[in-house]
């Protein structure tokens, strides 16, 4: 389980590059050839994620809002950060979310 917490850890990072790259003008990215491919990779993470749900639902600071806006602010930014005319303050902002919705489920001491 923690490997499933490091993987989606490590692909919002891999996010940010992309999105850091499309910004400076250092690459297109190509919807099926690129994105689409990642986002399912993405999706697949998150299936096993929600199998975990019930679990991550006991925590005091998760409900089921938080955790489906977990799960959604990752498929968003999963297809966000190949584009250059996403707002770079609202990606930010969902990062910055995921992160540490991830880092403090990551951290507890539930049997996962």
């Amino acid at each position: 389980m923690q490997q499933l917490f490091t993987q989606l850890l490590n692909d919002v990072q891999v996010m940010q590059d992309r999105y850091e790259f499309v910004k400076a003008d250092v690459v297109d990215y190509d919807f099926y050839k690129d994105v689409v491919p990642f986002t399912r990779n993405i999706d697949e993470l998150l299936v096993s994620l929600k199998a975990y749900e019930a679990k991550m639902l006991q925590l005091p600071y998760m409900n089921k809002r938080k955790f489906d806006l977990l799960i959604s602010n990752i498929e968003a930014l999963s297809v966000e950060c190949h584009f250059k005319r996403t707002s770079r303050k609202l990606f930010t902002e969902k990062v910055k979310a995921v992160q540490y919705d991830l880092s403090y489920i990551q951290r507890s001491d539930i049997n996962l």
